[in-house]
C-alpha cells in the first residue's frame, strides 16, 4: 500500500516538471498560445471586454506579431518603397538644360524691275467660222515690275505683277477677209505665284489686260470704221526661273484670251454680225533685278 502510493506521489510530480517545462518553452500572451481566445467576457490577459468573441480589444494586434506570432518582431523591420521618380529629371534639370530653339525664318518684300522680249503665235476665233489660220509674229517687248509681298513674314510666294508692253495680234483666213497682223500697246495686271526650290522658282500667272492697236499690216496704214481698235480680256500661264543673286532670269508661256473682237459687228453688214477675237500664246523671257 504504501509502495503504491510513493509510486502514484512520483509519477504526479513528473508530469507537473513536465509541464512547467512546456510552458517554460511556448510565447507568452497572457496564456499559452495554443489556448483559444474567451468568447465574450474578460479577457485574462488585458482585462478588457472582447467584440462578439472574437479577438481582444487592446492588446497585441497584428502589426506587432511576425510571421509565427511573436510579438515585437515586425517592430524592427525597415520597409523599403522602390522610388519610381528617381530617374524622371526634376525642375532644376529641366531649367539648367540648354534649350534652343532655332529662329522663325522671316522674309522681307521683294521688288524685281525686268525687261522683256518674247514671240507670240496668234490666231482668231470667228463666229461664224472662217477657219482661221495662225501666224507667228516676233518684236514683243516689256517693261516688267513685280512685287512679292512677304505675307505674316512668312510667305514670299505671292506677289502682283505690272506689265507694260507691246506686242502683236493676227489672223489669216481662207474667206474673204484679209489676212491682218496688228501692233497692239497693252497692259497687264496680273497675280503672280512662286514656288522657290533653293535657286529655282516655279511660276503660275492670271490677270486682265487692256489695250490699244496702234498699227496695223494694211498698205496704208489706214483704218477702217469697221475697226475695233480697244482690246482687253485675260491672260494666264506660267514658267519656271532661276536666281542668280540680285539677278533673276525666267522663262514664260502665257494664253491671251481676248474678248473685244477686232471688227465691229457690222462688218458685212447691220443683219450679219461678224465677230473676230484674239488668240495669243506668248512666249517670253525676262531678265529681272531685285532690290
Amino acid at each position: 500500500m504504501i509502495r503504491r502510493l510513493i509510486y502514484t506521489v512520483v509519477l504526479l510530480a513528473a508530469a507537473v516538471l513536465t509541464l512547467d517545462a512546456q510552458e517554460a518553452d511556448m510565447p507568452k500572451r497572457g496564456k499559452s498560445a495554443g489556448s483559444p481566445p474567451p468568447v465574450g467576457g474578460t479577457n485574462p490577459a488585458g482585462g478588457k471586454k472582447t467584440l462578439g468573441g472574437d479577438k481582444p480589444v487592446g492588446g497585441d494586434t497584428p502589426a506587432d506579431l511576425d510571421a509565427s506570432g511573436a510579438p515585437g518582431a515586425l517592430q524592427d523591420t525597415v520597409f523599403t518603397i522602390p522610388d519610381y521618380n528617381a530617374d524622371l529629371p526634376t525642375g532644376s534639370d529641366i531649367l539648367r538644360q540648354d534649350v534652343s530653339l532655332k529662329p522663325v525664318k522671316k522674309f522681307h518684300s521683294t521688288h524685281m524691275v525686268g525687261v522683256r522680249y518674247g514671240v507670240s503665235l496668234a490666231t482668231a476665233k470667228f463666229s461664224p467660222d472662217l477657219r482661221p489660220g495662225k501666224v507667228l509674229l516676233f518684236n514683243d517687248y516689256g517693261i516688267v515690275y513685280t512685287y512679292y509681298n512677304d505675307l505674316w513674314d512668312m510667305l514670299d510666294n505671292f506677289g502682283t505683277q505690272l506689265i507694260a508692253r507691246v506686242g502683236h495680234e493676227g489672223f489669216t483666213t481662207e474667206y474673204d477677209v484679209p489676212d491682218m497682223q496688228y501692233t497692239v500697246a497693252e497692259v497687264d495686271l496680273m497675280t503672280n505665284l512662286r514656288f522657290n526650290i533653293k535657286s529655282f522658282r516655279l511660276l503660275a500667272n492670271v490677270g486682265p489686260y487692256a489695250g490699244y492697236r496702234i498699227a496695223n499690216n494694211r498698205a496704208s496704214g489706214e483704218w477702217l470704221y469697221t475697226d475695233n481698235r480697244f482690246d482687253y480680256g485675260l491672260i494666264f500661264g506660267g514658267g519656271a526661273g532661276i536666281s542668280m543673286g540680285p539677278f533673276e532670269f525666267q522663262l514664260e508661256t502665257n494664253y491671251k484670251w481676248g474678248l473685244s473682237s477686232y471688227f465691229h459687228t457690222y462688218y458685212y453688214s447691220d443683219e450679219y454680225w461678224l465677230f473676230a477675237f484674239p488668240r495669243v500664246f506668248l512666249f517670253s523671257g525676262t531678265l529681272y533685278y531685285k532690290f
